[in-house]
C-alpha cells in the first residue's frame, strides 16, 4: 500500500519542518511553507477532463470561504500520473496577497498533495500596480464612465460572469514572473515547477 515515505522530490533547498504521520513539512530560505500529504480513501483526487468544471468550482468554492479566488486550476501529468495543478489567492490583513499553490496526484484509490504556500510580504501591490499602469498606458485596460473597475483588467480565468475582486487579474499572468522573480506567486510557480518536475513515487506504490 502507497504512502507518503512512496514519494519523493527535489527537496535540496528546503529546510524540514516537521514530520508526523501522513504529513512533511518545509520552509523555504525566503519562508515559504512546503507541505507533502498522503490521501487514502476515500478522500481519493479525481484529475480527468470530465472531472475538471467541478474541480474548478470546488476550488472556487475553497477560495471564496477566505474572501479569495482561483488564479489557475489545471489538469496536468506528474511522474506519469495524472494530476491537478491549483493556485488560489487570499486576502491578508491587513494589507496584500497570499498565494497557495498545490498539486494533487491522483492514484485512483489515493493520492499525495503538495503545498505551497508564499505570501507577500513588506510593500504589496507593486506587481499589479506596475502592470496595471503598463496595460492602461498600452490602452489594454481602460475605465469606462462610472464604472467601479476597469475594464479587461479582472476576471475569474475560467468563468466570464465573474468579474469583480478579488478575482483574477492580468497582472497575475505567468508571463510577468520573470519580471517579478520574487513576487509570492512567482514563487509559488517556481515551487510548483520544481516539486511537480522531480515528484516521482515508487514502483511498488504505483497504480496497478
Amino acid at each position: 500500500m502507497p504512502g507518503i515515505d512512496a514519494a519523493t522530490f527535489d527537496a535540496k533547498d528546503l529546510t524540514p519542518q516537521s514530520d508526523a504521520d501522513n504529513t512533511r513539512v518545509w520552509k523555504t530560505a525566503a519562508g515559504d511553507m512546503v507541505t507533502l500529504y498522503y490521501f487514502s480513501k476515500p478522500q481519493a483526487f479525481r484529475a480527468t477532463a470530465d472531472d475538471l468544471v467541478s474541480i474548478r468550482a470546488g476550488s472556487r468554492r475553497q477560495a471564496s470561504q477566505y474572501g479569495g479566488a482561483i488564479v489557475e486550476v489545471e489538469l496536468c501529468a506528474i511522474g506519469g500520473l495524472a494530476a491537478v495543478r491549483e493556485i488560489l489567492k487570499v486576502p491578508q490583513k491587513p494589507t496584500g496577497m497570499g498565494y497557495l499553490g498545490s498539486l494533487m496526484i491522483s492514484l485512483g484509490n489515493s493520492g499525495y498533495m503538495v503545498s505551497v504556500a508564499c505570501l507577500e510580504r513588506g510593500i504589496t501591490g507593486t506587481r499589479d500596480t506596475a502592470i496595471f499602469i503598463r496595460l492602461l498606458d498600452a490602452g489594454d485596460v481602460e475605465f469606462a464612465a462610472g464604472a467601479q473597475q476597469p475594464t479587461n483588467w479582472m476576471g475569474d480565468p475560467y468563468d466570464p460572469s465573474i468579474t469583480g475582486p478579488p478575482a483574477r487579474n492580468r497582472a497575475d499572468d505567468e508571463k510577468y514572473d520573470s519580471l517579478f522573480p520574487d513576487h509570492p506567486l512567482s514563487r509559488v510557480r517556481s515551487l510548483l515547477r520544481q516539486i511537480g518536475n522531480s515528484f516521482g513515487i515508487s514502483d511498488q506504490a504505483k497504480p496497478g
